[in-house]
C-alpha cells in the first residue's frame, strides 16, 4: 500500500526537497467566467434544486460529463462516467396493509398507534408482557425483564427511563430504543409495543425516508389512555406492512491518466435539496425550488474547473500524478454516494495519494477560508502553511464533518475539505447564484494547485487518525432557531444568523453572540452545544448566557 496509517511521524526529509514553495500558484485567470457560467446554470430554477432521482437530478448529471468529456477527462468506470446507487425517497404504510386490534377494536392507524423505523414487517397476535424500560444491568441492578414470560409474548416496553431523558442520567447507556428492542428479540418476543407512561421521552418519529428494521415487528401506541392499559397483561393482535421506496441516482466519476504511480481524488457533491424537505430552513408555506448555489453549485464549479486545467496543463510540476474528479450524488442525505463511491472501488484504491473535497466554497468574506481534515496527515502543515495566497485560514484536524471527504477518511485516505462558512441562506430557496463569490473560488483553487504543486512525488502520503468526539451528532428535538458560525474556533458557539420568531430572536439574541452555556451544559464548541439542544424538548425553558461585545448577558428560553 502507498499509504500507511501513522504509528510515529516518520518520513525521509529528502521527499520534501522538491515541494514547500511558498508562492501562490497561479491558476488560469480565464477560468474565472466560465465558473460563473457553470454556478449560474447548476443552481438555476430549470435544475429545480438538484434533488436525487429528480430531473434536475438528471440535468445537471449530463451537464458535468458534457463538461469532463469537452476538458478530455476519460470515463473513470468501464466506458461510462456513472456509478448508480439508491436512495431512500420514503417509506410507504397503507391503511389496508396495516393494523393492531385491542379487545378486538381496530385502533386507527398515525391518530392512535404507527409502525416505527425499527420495524420488519409481519404479524403478531397473543397476550402482552409489561417490561417497564426493557433494562437488564447487573452494572446498575436492574432487570426489567422475565425471561420465561417473555418467550412468544408481545413485549409492552417504555420509550423513557427510569431517570428520564437527560445527559446526566445514570442510565444513559440504554437511553437507545434500539438496543433494548435487540435485547427483548434475544428474549424470543414475537413484537413490540412502545408506550410513554413514564418519565420524559420524545416520541419515536411517525414518519422516515429509511428503515433500520430489526426484524420484527415495532409499533407505538400514541394514545395514553391505551398505553396505560397495555400495562396489565392484554390479548392484542396486529400487523405491520412497511415499503421501503427508493430513488435511482449517479456518482459521475472522471479520470486524468497522466501515466504515475499516484493518483489525487478531487471530489464536490452536485445533489441538493430539491423543493425543501427535513434539512431545508425554510419557513414559508408554498413549496420553493432551493437552488442551492453555494451548496453545491460553488463546489462543483471548482471542480469542473479543476478538471478542464488539469486535463490540458503541460506544467510538469502538475502532471506528476493521475487525477481522479468525482462528482457525488446524495451527500444531503447522509454522504450515501461518496460512501458508495468508497466501498465499491476498495480494490481500486491503491493509487489512491490524498483526497480533496469542495462543500460550499462560494461565499467567501474578509479572506477566510476554513481548511478542515489537516490532522489525517502529519505532512498537511508543511504543504499548506508555507503557501501566500493571501488568504486567512481556519485550519481543523478531525477528519469527520458533514461532507464527502469523511468517507475517505474511513477508508485510510489524508482528505481536506475546503469550506468558506455558512450564512443566512444556508438551505434556504434565497442561495442564489447572484450572491456567489466567484474569485473567492478561483482563490481556493489556486490554494488547490499550489498545495499539489508542493507536494512530493516520491515516498509515502502518511495518514493518520484524528479525534473525532462523536461521529454522530445527538438527537434533539427542539431549536434555538441560529445559525452557527463554523469559521469560529474560540471557546463556545458563535451565532452567524437568527431566524425571526424562533427562540433566540425572542430571547434577543443576534448575529456576532457567542453562546456559552444553554441550561447546566457549558458550550465549548459545536458538539457540547448540539448536547444542550439534547436535553430539551418543545415547551421547556432555560437559562441561556452569552458573550456580546466582551459582557457575559443572561437570557431565558423557551423552546
Amino acid at each position: 500500500m502507498i499509504r500507511k496509517i501513522l504509528v510515529l511521524s516518520l518520513w525521509a526529509p529528502m521527499l520534501w526537497a522538491q515541494g514547500n514553495v511558498s508562492s501562490c500558484y497561479e491558476f488560469p485567470r480565464d477560468a474565472v467566467e466560465q465558473i460563473r457560467q457553470d454556478v449560474a446554470y447548476l443552481a438555476s430554477d430549470e435544475l429545480g434544486g438538484r434533488k436525487p432521482g429528480s430531473d434536475g437530478d438528471q440535468l445537471s448529471r449530463e451537464y458535468i460529463i458534457g463538461q469532463f468529456r469537452n476538458s478530455g477527462v476519460e470515463p473513470y468506470f468501464k466506458e461510462t462516467y456513472l456509478q448508480e446507487f439508491s436512495v431512500p425517497n420514503r417509506v410507504d404504510r397503507p391503511n389496508d396493509g396495516n393494523y393492531f386490534r385491542y379487545k378486538g377494536d381496530a385502533l386507527p392507524l398515525d391518530a392512535d398507534y404507527y409502525p416505527v423505523i425499527y420495524s420488519g414487517n409481519g404479524s403478531f397476535k397473543g397476550e402482552t408482557e409489561y417490561v417497564s424500560f426493557g433494562i437488564e444491568s447487573q452494572k446498575l441492578d436492574r432487570d426489567d425483564l422475565d425471561d420465561e414470560d417473555l418467550k412468544g409474548a408481545i413485549a409492552v416496553m417504555e420509550i423513557s427511563s427510569p431517570d428520564g431523558i437527560h445527559p446526566h442520567s445514570k442510565y444513559k447507556d440504554w437511553h437507545d430504543i434500539a438496543k433494548r428492542i435487540r435485547l427483548l428479540k434475544t428474549k424470543g418476543v414475537q413484537a413490540v409495543i412502545l408506550v410513554h407512561t413514564k418519565g420524559n421521552a420524545n416520541s419515536p418519529k411517525s414518519e422516515f425516508k429509511s428503515l433500520e428494521s430489526l426484524g420484527l415487528p415495532v409499533i407505538f401506541v400514541s394514545d395514553p389512555k391505551i398505553a396505560k392499559k397495555l400495562r396489565r397483561s392484554r390479548e392484542v393482535e396486529g400487523f405491520v406492512s412497511l415499503n421501503a421506496v427508493e430513488d435511482v441516482t449517479y456518482n459521475v466519476a472522471g479520470v486524468i491518466n497522466n501515466g504515475q504511480r499516484r493518483t489525487i481524488i478531487i471530489g464536490a457533491h452536485y445533489d441538493h435539496l430539491g423543493f425543501g424537505g427535513e434539512s431545508s430552513r425554510y419557513t414559508g408555506e408554498e413549496p420553493m425550488v432551493h437552488n442551492g448555489a453555494d451548496d453545491n453549485a460553488s463546489g462543483v464549479s471548482g471542480l469542473l474547473a479543476m478538471a478542464r486545467f488539469l486535463a490540458k496543463t503541460q506544467d510538469p510540476t502538475m502532471r506528476r500524478f493521475n487525477y481522479l474528479l468525482v462528482a457525488f450524488s446524495g451527500e444531503e442525505m447522509g454522504l450515501l454516494g461518496s460512501k458508495a463511491f468508497v466501498e465499491r472501488t476498495a480494490t481500486r484504491q491503491e493509487s489512491w495519494y490524498y483526497m480533496f473535497n469542495m462543500d460550499m466554497i462560494g461565499r467567501m468574506e474578509d479572506d477566510r477560508l476554513a481548511v478542515n481534515g489537516m490532522g489525517t496527515s502529519p505532512q498537511w502543515r508543511d504543504l499548506v502553511e508555507p503557501i501566500e495566497c493571501g488568504l486567512q485560514f481556519e485550519f481543523s484536524e478531525s477528519g469527520v464533518g458533514p461532507s464527502d471527504h469523511t468517507s475517505f477518511y474511513y477508508a485510510n485516505i489524508p482528505a481536506l475539505h475546503f469550506f468558506t462558512g455558512t450564512h443566512p441562506d444556508y438551505h434556504k430557496p434565497s442561495d442564489d447564484a447572484d450572491k456567489i463569490n466567484v474569485v473567492g473560488i478561483y482563490r481556493v483553487l489556486s490554494l488547490m494547485s499550489s498545495i499539489i504543486r508542493n507536494t512530493p512525488q516520491g515516498g509515502d502520503f502518511v495518514f493518520s487518525t484524528t479525534k473525532v468526539e462523536s461521529t454522530k451528532a445527538p438527537k434533539f428535538s427542539v431549536t434555538l432557531g441560529v445559525m452557527p458560525d463554523y469559521l469560529y474556533s474560540g471557546n463556545g458557539m458563535k451565532i452567524d444568523g437568527v431566524s425571526e420568531g424562533k427562540p433566540a430572536a425572542k430571547a434577543g439574541l443576534k448575529a456576532g453572540d457567542i453562546v456559552t452555556q444553554l441550561g447546566e451544559v457549558q458550550v465549548s464548541d459545536m458538539q457540547s452545544y448540539m448536547q444542550a439542544l439534547a436535553q430539551f424538548k418543545k415547551g421547556d425553558k432555560a437559562t441561556l448566557l452569552y458573550q456580546r461585545e466582551g459582557k457575559v448577558v443572561k437570557a431565558q428560553i423557551q423552546f
